[in-house]
């Protein structure tokens, strides 16, 4: 019996539980399935896992990278993704959070032991950093990683990113609110999610993306900022921002 414990992030059944069966066979006993982002992050801050098999393609908010990043900030393990994805600009996106490996459906046994017992393996003998030690930042694929240019008229406006309070969408329009002012530009959300990054950015509803270092208090339905204003929690994105913030909570 092996007592490692291991998630599966995915959102076919048919797909986790063909994992988990090849997995207990293996001797692994500890298994977890989550078929959501929301549902992953809770399993995470309960259970802690020590391996992550996660798809790629997840339904929701969230895709399987975009989850791996948060997981990142969570726990210290390894991600391993499952996809039946090949697109080089897929496999560029995922590469930024350094995965332990892939597996390409459709799969089999012997594909799930190599990878499983190889990350595994890794993970017992790799030296382990001391108490406090910081995590090395997730690699920035931008000369200038402390700061966003904005076009404005004719020319583009160094605007930092702690002076970016928070991004309201509004049709296929978004509203950049800045220390200094505000810009209105022809944009989609899930662009300006990929172009601010992750570390001090999340998207916390439909319609918003807020600055965390803004934050002054938050409850399950709305974000109060420094600036006094206010930023409805989507129901479906609350766990996702929780999982960004440091909080204390009874026991």
């Amino acid at each position: 019996m092996k007592e490692e414990r291991i998630l599966i992030v995915e959102d076919d059944p048919d797909i986790a539980e063909n994992i988990e069966e090849i997995l207990e066979l293996l001797g692994y006993v500890n298994i977890d399935i989550a078929n959501s982002a929301n549902q992953a992050i809770k399993v995470i801050k309960k259970y802690r896992p020590d391996l992550v098999f996660m798809d790629i393609k997840l339904k929701g908010d969230k895709d399987g990278i975009e989850l791996g990043e948060i997981i990142q900030q969570m726990v210290d393990a390894p991600i391993v993704y499952v996809t039946s994805y090949s697109d080089p600009t897929i496999i560029e996106r995922a590469k930024r959070i350094h995965p332990a490996g892939f597996i390409v459906k459709p799969f089999n046994t012997n594909d799930i032991h190599a990878i499983v017992e190889i990350v595994l393996y890794n993970r017992r003998t790799n030296v382990t950093q001391p108490d406090g030690a910081a995590k090395p930042p997730l690699e920035s694929p931008y000369l200038v990683t402390d700061a966003v240019y904005i076009k404005s008229d004719n020319a583009y406006e160094r605007v930092e990113y702690e002076d970016i309070y928070y991004v309201e969408a509004n049709g296929n329009m978004v509203t950049i609110y800045t220390k200094n002012r505000n810009y209105t530009i022809r944009k989609s959300m899930k662009d300006m999610e990929e172009k601010l990054p992750s570390q001090q950015f999340l998207r916390v509803q439909k319609s918003y993306i807020v600055q965390l270092g803004q934050i002054e208090s938050f409850s399950t339905r709305e974000i109060n900022l420094k600036t006094g204003a206010t930023v409805q929690v989507g129901r479906q994105y609350y766990n996702s921002f929780l999982a960004k913030l440091n909080t204390i909570t009874e026991s």
